[in-house]
């Protein structure tokens, strides 16, 4: 077989040409036949060898052809066409365009996916999003610019290799690590192109990619490859990070959070990948030439606070409980909201930002085919899907300090029984304190319920009930996620708890630790004793009240 024929998009098995499968625990590429190891250097050096054939292939096959790089003198767009093309004009900006006399080679790309969708029926799509969606400023845009609708062949490249992450979550001062290995990720190397916009119109169907040949772009307009090196690596953390976010958000119980990628040695090929493109003004709006999916962004942003959803409920769960027990009295109804709503917020608030994401309004995964002549696109959420899991795994150090895949938790049941019994104690601490008294004090011929008056501790349980209210959100809802339970995943799947992992952050005095562990209790009565020691000397005042009324308050 010819050794550029089949495209490096997966790695073949060197003993038994079967695609292996890459394991992210060995870091290492297996064959699920014969159990064969591909290391990663390896299979990069053979796509690289791929690469170098490929080109050399290229050049002569289309050796005196008459193509020609223009480039823009306004927006700087390089457009490559055939030496014959009428076209004179930037397909972004509409400015006349300068021709060099050469390609350069070094930006040719290996691998071509062609147009399926004509340029007629591009547009009858594009036309009928837009008028099912002629309500939104976007389709409004589309509709009065649909005239200039053009199809290009759009620079790419193709990203394999390992990536690692850091993710910080909101209000939390835990740094986790995660790490993955990237494949059928495909990165826009236009710089007249939000990359983000064209990855909503994606994926694209790998299987029909082709070497590529100056023939399959005859009669397309094309750009080349016109992105810094710097850019393009910073377009590829970018989608990285939006790739990696679906699974840390489900592990980390949030839409906030904050991701840095890190890329390792990545093996990169150049792409041409067919695009239906609608550029004006800040409009941008792309349909895959391929599959059909339509993406379309104009200057529109989304606010959101996600984090006000979980804090909204609890205060409107309490505000609704105090009005039951007293009757649903409008006065102490507002009051109590304002009072659960300004400590539950100013708790579960703490350090929380707002997301803001640009409106892209898009299509469902589309897969376009014919019948005879007549174009058929179907639309499924998972009709079309990356055959490579990009999933990040999460790495957490073991009791050695090496860090090891893992999996994370952060509510297990010890956990919550040590929530539940520590605020129970909290709040019927003076019944606990009352009880052995009582059993000192109490005649012979008592019972021991006929002297003790649990309803006498009122005082206490309404102050213990705030206590109690705040370490639930703090020591609960807050620390718990600086705090996981981590298990190590073992070769064979199994999984074995880290010692020690999630202890510590449970206890009643948990709420009262800083980000760096110390105390904010100790730290309060030395800044001002005066006042902490009054705050003491009161509550200690109510507890020792509440014992003895519990006790004697009947006699």
């Amino acid at each position: 077989m010819d050794e550029t024929s089949r495209i490096p998009l997966r790695v073949y098995c060197k003993n038994c040409n079967t695609p292996a499968g890459f394991d992210i625990l060995k870091q290492s590429y297996r064959c699920p036949g014969c159990g064969e190891l591909t290391g990663i250097a390896e299979a990069g050096k053979a796509a690289r060898t791929w690469c170098h054939l490929n080109r050399q292939n290229t050049r002569e096959r289309n050796e005196g052809s008459e193509y020609r790089e223009c480039v823009c003198p306004s927006c700087g767009a390089v457009v490559a066409f055939p030496e014959g093309d009428a076209s004179r004009t930037c397909l972004y900006c509409g400015s006349a365009l300068i021709r060099p006399e050469l390609l350069d080679p070094a930006r040719l790309p290996e691998i071509i996916i062609p147009f399926f969708i004509t340029e007629k029926e591009a547009r009858e799509r594009m036309h009928s999003w837009a008028e099912k969606n002629s309500k939104t400023p976007e389709g409004r845009k589309v509709l009065s610019a649909i005239d200039s609708l053009t199809g290009c062949y759009v620079p790419y490249q193709l990203v394999r290799g390992p990536v690692s992450g850091t993710v910080f979550r909101d209000g939390g001062y835990r740094r986790y690590q995660c790490s993955g290995y990237l494949e059928g990720i495909a990165v826009s190397t236009s710089k007249n192109l939000d990359n983000l916009v064209l990855n909503e119109m994606e994926p694209f169907d790998w299987s029909q990619a082709r070497p590529f040949d100056y023939g399959v772009i005859s009669g397309h307009r094309v750009q080349l490859m016109d992105l810094s090196e710097a850019d393009t690596d910073n377009r590829i953390r970018e989608e990285v990070r939006e790739d990696f976010l679906p699974e840390i958000e489900r592990v980390l119980q949030t839409s906030g959070v904050d991701v840095t990628v890190a890329t390792g040695d990545l093996m990169v090929l150049n792409a041409l990948l067919p695009v239906y493109i609608i550029k004006q003004g800040e409009l941008l709006a792309v349909m895959n030439g391929q599959t059909g999916r339509i993406a379309v962004s104009g200057s529109r942003t989304r606010v959101s606070y996600p984090w006000v959803i979980e804090p909204l409920i609890y205060t409107i769960v309490l505000t609704l409980a105090l009005g039951y027990f007293f009757g649903f009295n409008p006065e102490l109804i507002v009051y109590g909201g304002m009072v659960f709503g300004a400590i539950i917020f100013a708790i579960m608030g703490d350090g929380k930002k707002s997301l803001i994401r640009n409106v892209v309004l898009k299509t469902e995964t589309a897969k376009a085919r014919r019948e005879g002549r007549r174009l058929r696109i179907d639309e499924e959420k998972d009709i079309l899907r990356n055959p490579y899991d990009n999933s990040p795994v999460f790495r957490e150090p073991d009791e050695n300090g090496n860090l090891v895949p893992a999996s994370i938790s952060f509510y297990g049941p010890s956990r919550i029984i040590r929530l539940i019994l520590t605020s129970l104690a909290v709040i019927f601490l003076p019944v606990i304190l009352a009880a052995p008294l009582r059993l000192l004090v109490m005649e012979a011929h008592e019972s021991f319920l006929s002297g003790f008056h649990m309803e006498y501790g009122a005082a206490w349980y309404v102050l213990a009930a705030m206590v109690v209210l705040i370490y639930l959100l703090k020591a609960g809802r807050v620390s718990v996620y600086d705090n996981p339970v981590i298990h190590e995943i073992m070769p064979d799947g199994t999984r074995r708890r880290i010692r020690n992992s999630g202890n510590g952050q449970c206890g009643f005095f948990s709420m009262f630790r800083n980000e760096n562990g110390e105390s904010r209790l100790k730290l309060f009565l030395k800044r001002d004793s005066e006042t902490g020691c009054f705050a003491v000397g009161m509550v200690l005042f109510i507890l020792l009240g509440s014992t003895l009324t519990i006790v004697f308050g009947g006699e």
